[in-house]
């Protein structure tokens, strides 16, 4: 069975809940129209009582006499309108309960409202039959536009019971009638006339509760999204490796989403000690991965890597680049390049033991390598976007370049390259380039320096996530100052024991919103 569409999924729930509101509105509005049709009645039949027996007691008893005679069936007719009164008053009564009980669900409160309404026209007519009125109903049209004005009928709903009345009324006249057909056509033309103002009604608060509903609906379900991504962004901060502020070796980062998550990933773990004396530095992984697309769609197939990842070096904690490219090219090319998912990767090794960083770049933006000298110097991709031919097929390429003390190493995602100034101008990685050169000046916080630069370039809102990493080896035992990040996500610096592996899941960066 295929899978429902969104606009399916979206219409089904949007309907469920429109069905549970109307549920409580037909409640509370069935109650009220029951009680005030039945305070109408009630008044009709006190006002009937007092005006008899104001003939029977201050005009003349003889008239009040001849005025109960003159009920069709004479005091058997009397006892009928008594007997259909003590109805009325059980039926109000019944039908009050009823839409009180919870039991009923809307379909059946509905069909009660309906069965109410006829009952309603029922026992008018029959009461304009025994007391030989002529005419049309006119408390059926009055009961209707009550109806159509409480109860949340639609249009459609309005007119079921009136199936039924309009034919009944139309019996009533032919059955009673005096003046001929001319007047009888007459009186049933005025009865449909009447009932229009009801349907009317019926037409405009359905469609305006309509739109009010879909209002409300739509803004719940973007609080609800709100929240949602709130706890999903959580979750993927915690994903992202802690800064490395002390030691021989350091990174930072800065990292701005399009949305309030994103599809870069940054991973980064020390592989243990060499196996062959146990001893020394142990060499740094670095991993960034950009998802085509941007917000929850890509941020669920980030997670998904960041598994795999996890998985890959918990098997070979030793695993080079290549090996890491080639795996992650194998896993997004059997699971999600089958949805048009794929994803750029840059992997990258730094052993300062040997001053040598090994690399390999599947379709990924060329990373910056920056001399103590002030040489900026590029790493190019070297392979295949991951996902686009199969294992196989795939040759991560990598390449060995020396990574000395003072030596720094600058990688993004293809965010701060595409950023586009007012004349529809991207910056380029020519202009990245520049911009760090301009920045290697300073040698302190050089991700968030290339994200300001970014962000000055870039006209309105980002238009794909960008994430900046830095890696640098220090020279002797100088300290890398710390200076605030102005809200993004570079990070605070921290004290960490260089033979254990980055932590993830504490202390995360604020990512800038």
């Amino acid at each position: 069975m295929p899978a429902p569409s969104q606009s399916h999924a979206y219409t089904t729930d949007f309907h469920q809940e429109f069905a549970a509101d109307t549920l409580k509105l037909l409640r509370r509005r069935f109650l009220w129209f029951v009680g005030i049709v039945g305070a109408i009645y009630a008044l009709v039949v006190l006002i009937y009582a007092i005006g008899l027996g104001a003939l029977a007691f201050g005009v003349s008893r003889e008239m009040a006499e001849r005025e109960l005679v003159s009920i069709r069936g004479g005091y058997w007719g009397m006892i009928s309108v008594l007997v259909l009164i003590g109805v009325d008053v059980g039926v109000f009564v019944w039908c009050a309960r009823q839409a009180t009980l919870r039991r009923n669900d809307r379909t059946k409160l509905l069909g009660l409202t309906f069965q109410f309404f006829i009952y309603r026209g029922v026992a008018d007519f029959l009461l304009i039959y025994l007391m030989r009125n002529e005419g049309f109903a006119w408390s059926l049209c009055l009961y209707h536009v009550i109806a159509c004005g409480l109860l949340p009928w639609t249009p459609a709903q309005a007119l079921r019971p009136l199936f039924f009345l309009l034919p009944l009324q139309a019996a009533m006249l032919v059955i009673s009638h005096k003046a001929g057909w001319t007047r009888d056509l007459v009186w049933i033309f005025l009865t449909i006339i009447f009932l229009l103002p009801g349907l009317l009604i019926a037409w405009l608060k359905t469609t305006r509760r309509m739109g009010e509903f879909k209002m409300r609906f739509l803004q719940n379900r973007y609080g609800q999204m709100r929240r949602e991504l709130v706890d999903a962004r959580r979750i993927h901060e915690a994903l992202f490796p802690k800064p490395i502020a002390d030691g021989p070796l350091c990174f930072a980062y800065s990292y701005e989403p399009m949305r309030q998550i994103g599809g870069d990933y940054l991973y980064a773990r020390f592989s243990p000690p060499p196996i062959e004396t146990g001893e020394g530095e142990p060499a740094l992984n670095i991993l960034l991965i950009d998802v085509t697309g941007h917000g929850i769609a890509a941020a669920l197939t980030v997670n998904r890597l960041y598994g795999e990842v996890e998985r890959l070096f918990a098997e070979d904690p030793y695993a080079s680049p290549a090996d890491v490219l080639g795996a992650l090219n194998r896993y997004v090319h059997l699971t999600l390049s089958r949805h048009s998912i794929y994803a750029t990767a840059l992997c990258m090794r730094v052993d300062i033991e040997k001053d040598r960083l090994e690399y390999a770049s599947g379709g990924h933006p060329p990373a910056f390598l920056c001399a103590a000298d002030g040489n900026i110097h590029e790493l190019s991709s070297t392979s295949f976007v991951l996902g686009a031919v199969g294992p196989g097929d795939y040759d991560p390429g990598m390449v060995e370049v020396r990574l000395m003390p003072g030596d720094s190493v600058i990688a993004y995602t293809d965010g701060a390259i595409e950023a586009r100034n007012p004349e529809g101008r991207m910056l380029g990685v020519l202009g990245l380039q520049k911009a760090l050169a301009s920045c290697l000046c300073g040698r302190a916080e050089l991700a968030a320096q290339l994200l300001m630069v970014v962000e000055q370039h870039r006209s309105g809102p980002p238009e794909d996530d960008t994430l900046v990493v830095e890696i640098s080896r220090r020279v002797g035992g100088l300290v890398v100052e710390e200076r605030p990040t102005h809200g993004r996500s570079s990070g605070l610096p921290e004290r960490r024991d260089l033979g254990a592996r980055v932590d993830v899941g504490e202390a995360v960066p604020t990512i800038r919103p």
